[in-house]
């Protein structure tokens, strides 16, 4: 068994201190004598090499290993950006920007991977090249993927635009040319959804449309009560994006999130799932989550719904197989390529339970 201290780096010194570098130098000036003022190639280069060495064990001993947090060692949680927008400062250097009202979710962090969706809004990532992560962020109508960078993502209700500062990213989607693009700095891309921009052109005659989930239509009730109902949705909502869960959970109450959750669109329900799983109800959110995944199969974001609800499945012990369907769902509606790996693991985590309660 090895018997080196952890963490390694209070267990390295300094073989030698200043003095004895001074004498060392001495020692070899006067037995390679200087010609012409200069030490030969080899002297100069020599420590060079050795400082950069010594610089590559200094990031190595550093290296940010583990599950990606916040800079301050807090868990990365949903962000809901307020009109100032917010600043996340990461533990491994990097940092994202989120614009006013722009909601940033993380999926799976690990020692080499950390995902993330941005569901709407504006964002600028800037990954620190020596994290040693790959990020993959979520935007809708395309995944970007990098390993150190500086880009801007800007996420509309039919429209996605990707700009890079500094190194190179690749983006991922049906809609991209090729399914992937590569960017380099100073390059941007925008992507398209046409069949969302014309779905929203028709909005006469026939059933009203599904109102959008950022801002839901107003209810017209005749009765007094549908106003006092308008007035509480719009509280949960405004808490919901200050990120003040619990008193948004205080503010519906179970009933109220059971309520919401029949007649509301999918931001809403990702939104009440988050109100009910951050604030300690996390059976709560099965609810939304659930209705996301019966009801809108062929929206984009169906499948990290069904993932979502395969996790939170997956943390309650009975429910093994609840979860395994969820998982498997995730796959069938086409989850992010990016996603995929971490889908499969924790579907083959929830055999594996099953199989153990079979024994």
């Amino acid at each position: 068994m090895s018997q080196l201290k952890y963490p390694l780096k209070d267990g390295l010194q300094d073989p030698a201190d200043e003095a004895a570098v001074s004498r060392m130098w001495q020692a070899v000036d006067a037995r390679f004598p200087r010609r012409g003022g200069g030490r030969s190639p080899f002297l100069v280069f020599g420590p060079l090499a050795a400082v950069a060495a010594g610089v590559a064990l200094v990031a190595l001993l550093h290296h940010d290993s583990g599950p990606l947090r916040l800079a301050d060692g807090g868990a990365i949680v949903a962000v809901d950006a307020p009109q100032a927008g917010a600043r996340l400062a990461m533990s491994d250097g990097s940092s994202v920007e989120l614009g006013a009202g722009a909601r940033f979710e993380p999926i799976e962090s690990s020692a080499s991977s950390f995902i993330a969706v941005l569901e709407r809004g504006d964002a600028s990532f800037d990954v620190n090249p020596g994290g040693g992560r790959r990020w993959q962020i979520e935007c809708g109508l395309a995944t970007v993927e990098v390993v150190g960078t500086r880009f801007t993502c800007a996420r509309g209700r039919d429209r996605l635009h990707v700009a890079v500062e500094r190194g190179i990213v690749l983006v991922r989607g049906e809609r991209v040319v090729n399914h992937v693009r590569r960017l380099t700095a100073g390059e941007s891309l925008d992507i398209l959804d046409e069949t969302a921009a014309a779905a929203e052109a028709p909005a006469g005659a026939g059933e009203a449309p599904v109102a959008p989930a950022l801002a839901p239509a107003p209810e017209r009730a005749p009765a007094d009560n549908g106003s006092v109902r308008t007035t509480a949705a719009l509280t949960w909502r405004e808490l919901a994006r200050s990120g003040h869960h619990r008193e948004a959970f205080a503010t519906l109450g179970t009933q109220g999130i059971r309520r919401e959750s029949k007649r509301l669109g999918i931001a809403d329900l990702f939104a009440l799932a988050d109100v009910a799983r951050l604030s300690g109800h996390p059976t709560e959110a099965v609810g939304p989550l659930q209705r996301i995944v019966d009801n809108f199969p062929k929206d984009r974001q169906a499948p990290l719904a069904a993932f979502a609800l395969g996790r939170l499945q997956l943390d309650d012990p009975n429910q093994p197989s609840a979860a395994a369907a969820s998982f498997s769902r995730a796959l069938e509606m086409g989850a992010p390529q990016s996603l995929r790996d971490a889908v499969r693991a924790r579907l083959t985590e929830a055999q594996a339970r099953i199989r153990s309660e079979q024994r």
